[in-house]
């Protein structure tokens, strides 16, 4: 580490930094002794000593300027007081955030003063990891790869580039650590703005293919189909019965293959009504079964009125801890519906979607992201925001975990969308693109 400076995260121009060590070092500032902490920990605490002479007024700039950094009232989530440093092996800066300095001077320091020496300790706690510059990170799925915006769908059928995934090749970057992630989506659909939506996530192998996430209505056991161009595959389902009794409508059936790649996450299931409900008469449940078996079952839960979707509680697939060394059992989902009035009843289904845990994100909206705007959803501060012609805003509340890629071959993740009118139309999309930090524990 030959050089080590301090300032903002974000600061472009170099007299933003102040240089410990290294080229452009501050006038009194003789020398700099620092020793990393190695400790593996999730924050360290670290002594940074400082030697100065020179005039009594290089002595109080350095002085000064040092508490000015340390006191300047800051955003730490958007732009943290970082620790610079440069790094011989990678040929480039890398950063680690401060949550807490203090400046000392050594006892007896004072008096020295007046022969133009002095010598100051600094001592920080930061994250107990390094970071990079932000890169472009490539996306990619059936409409196409690369660092542009790609192309996000409300659903996932076998048109090319009719998907609502994205990919990332993880096993091409190398990583040792987590990296933070950080996404731009941009409300890609005319008319009715995004409000509510959900971003889920799951990791893979390489030997592993996507799992199957997406189960359309005709592909089920049960239910009349129906083609339409307003349905996901152009097909959707219609379910009659009558009384006020549990009738099951649609049984979906995962292989082996498709509920081990699962290995016990949450995901949470969303249904898309071809037609939604006009009353608040309908109940719906899940069931999980295997053999036939019911193994476990729902909430019974009530349908909102003209909402074009439905949001399950999560569940677990596979059911309860298995260790997995061969594939697990099948499964069935199965989705049942009940009135409470009595008389014939009728239910138009499109398709069920499975939002993986890994992560899991949800947008909740009490504003709306029109045409051609954009949500960035930070991985580094846990945060997002809104951008409505170049300038800064909040569309949606951000439930869940920070955004970041793990070290593993590949990452896929999901996006449920819907509109102001509660809809969830399948011709809804987003452009999205990314970009990532790599993290190291030494630089």
């Amino acid at each position: 580490m030959s050089e080590l400076a301090l300032g903002f995260l974000g600061s472009s121009d170099e007299g933003g930094w102040f240089v410990l060590r290294g080229a452009n070092q501050t006038s009194g500032l003789v020398s700099c002794d620092y020793e990393l902490n190695p400790a593996l920990n999730s924050m360290v605490e670290e002594r940074i000593s400082l030697n100065l002479r020179g005039s009594r007024l290089q002595l109080r700039n350095v002085v000064g300027t040092l508490e000015k950094l340390l006191h300047t009232p800051i955003d730490r989530q958007f732009s943290p007081l970082v620790l610079r440093v440069w790094s011989q092996d990678r040929g480039a800066y890398l950063y680690s955030a401060i949550a807490q300095a203090q400046l000392e001077i050594e006892e007896g320091q004072l008096s020295s003063q007046a022969s133009g020496s002095m010598r100051l300790h600094l001592r920080i706690r930061r994250e107990g990891f390094f970071f990079g510059e932000e890169e472009a990170l490539p996306l990619a799925n059936s409409s196409g790869s690369g660092t542009n915006p790609l192309t996000v769908y409300n659903h996932d059928d076998s048109h090319l580039g009719h998907d609502n995934w994205f990919s990332i090749n993880i096993s091409a970057l190398s990583l040792t650590q987590p990296a933070s992630l950080r996404l731009e989506i941009e409300n890609n659909a005319t008319g009715s703005g995004l409000s509510h939506f959900w971003l889920g996530g799951l990791t893979c192998s390489d030997e592993e293919s996507r799992p199957t996430l997406n189960f359309e209505a005709e592909n089920a056991q049960g239910g009349t189909v129906l083609l339409s161009g307003l349905a996901s595959g152009g097909k959707y389902c219609q379910y009659r019965w009558s009384g006020t009794n549990w009738n099951t409508l649609a049984s979906w059936t995962l292989g082996a293959v498709e509920v081990s790649q699962l290995k016990g996450l949450a995901l949470t299931p969303f249904l898309r009504f071809f037609s939604p409900i006009s009353d608040e008469l309908l109940s719906l449940r899940l069931q999980i079964a295997q053999s036939g078996t019911v193994m476990w079952q729902s909430p019974m839960m009530a349908v909102e009125k003209n909402v074009g979707y439905f949001t399950f509680e999560p569940i677990q697939l596979p059911l309860g801890v298995l260790p997995l060394q061969s594939y697990a059992y099948p499964h069935q989902l199965i989705l049942q519906a009940r009135r409470s009035n009595s008389g014939e009843h009728l239910l138009e289904v499109d398709d069920l979607l499975l939002l993986p845990h890994e992560p899991y994100l949800r947008f909740n909206a009490f504003g709306v992201l029109q045409n051609g705007e954009k949500m960035i959803v930070d991985g580094r501060s846990g945060l997002s925001w809104s951008l409505r012609d170049g300038l800064e805003m909040k569309t949606h509340h951000q439930l869940g975990e920070a955004l970041r890629l793990v070290p593993s071959n590949k990452q896929h993740f999901w996006i449920f969308q819907t509109d102001t009118e509660a809809k969830a139309a399948i011709g809804r999309s987003v452009k999205v693109r990314a970009w990532f930090r790599r993290h190291w524990s030494l630089p």
